[in-house]
């Protein structure tokens, strides 16, 4: 007799479910199992119909820092969480949508605040997490999200602009990794979560070496963090999205940004896609998440 707990179940119905609907044959391998198997099969069924309501009450009242929250991914990620029920610190250096979104979540019942903060300012980034602790008393989940494109061949760059870069995209993302270690150990575990790009599996294209660096040095860093966090039940993703409809080309800077097409962005994939990737992702134990339409290496 085969006996699973209640995890257990959800995660063999997930991974059943996804990698049959991704090599295209759900039905026919579903009906070979259900043959062989039918009780389980029928557990399996149940369990992947209740998934949603489950994995939202694993996240509702965890205390989550969003980085970026104020448009992109960082927004989709948020709106995402206030839907299961997760208290939310919005970070921004343009806070007024995330005040906005904020003062929706409030009003819907929920909790939520929003911090100004100018990450590429070492001095300022403390006040993520010390507005987390005032508001809420501890951090559960780290989404480090914000970044921007700084366009430049080699040759072109700036020292000044490139440091700037990884200010924001990478020395962020370790600080304040490092900031709420020592909360999540305290509290038994937690979750940091980093978005890379789907640039860390593949050469990066002329102009683009900088933020593929930052990009690359996320992979690096929270590769290690992954193995030296896991003792403590802190669970490490780097997510790495293709292009996504943000505005990351309308906001790009450096001497190639301007012979970009700003608006080349907008057909590209949704990010509440990338969001909902990441979200089922983080009920897994696979480190790299391929959000969205983005494929893996």
């Amino acid at each position: 007799m085969l006996c699973l707990s209640q995890q257990q179940s959800c995660t063999l119905a997930r991974r059943l479910t996804s990698g049959m609907m991704k090599t295209g044959i759900w039905v026919r391998e579903w009906i070979m199992f259900s043959i062989r198997w039918p009780r389980i099969a029928a557990i399996l069924l149940v369990m992947c119909l209740a998934l949603p309501a489950l994995a939202d009450e694993d996240w509702r009242g965890k205390v989550a820092i969003i980085t970026g929250s104020s448009s992109g991914l960082g927004y989709e990620l948020a709106l995402m969480a206030a839907e299961k029920g997760m208290r939310l610190v919005l970070v921004d250096i343009d806070p007024e949508p995330s005040r906005a979104l904020a003062a929706r979540v409030l009003a819907e019942g929920g909790e939520a605040v929003a911090v100004e903060v100018d990450l590429a300012d070492p001095d300022q980034r403390p006040q993520v997490v010390e507005a987390a602790l005032e508001a809420f008393g501890t951090v559960d989940v780290l989404f480090n999200n914000a970044g921007y494109l700084y366009s430049a061949t080699l040759e072109q760059m700036d020292l000044e602009a490139a440091r700037h870069q990884f200010e924001v995209n990478y020395w962020t993302y370790v600080d304040l990794a490092q900031e709420v270690i020592p909360i999540m150990k305290a509290a038994g575990g937690g979750t940091i979560v980093n978005i890379a790009s789907a640039i860390i599996h593949r050469p990066a294209s002329s102009g683009l070496g900088h933020y593929a660096a930052t990009k690359q040095a996320i992979r690096g860093s929270f590769e290690a963090a992954a193995e030296e966090l896991a003792p403590y039940d802190i669970d490490i993703f780097i997510a790495s999205p293709g292009g996504l409809a943000t505005n990351i080309l309308r906001n790009a800077v450096g001497p190639l940004a301007e012979e970009t097409d700003r608006d080349a962005a907008d057909v590209w994939e949704h990010p509440s896609v990338a969001a909902r990737d990441i979200f089922e992702g983080m009920a897994g134990d696979a480190l790299h998440l391929h959000p969205g339409a983005a494929e893996g290496p």
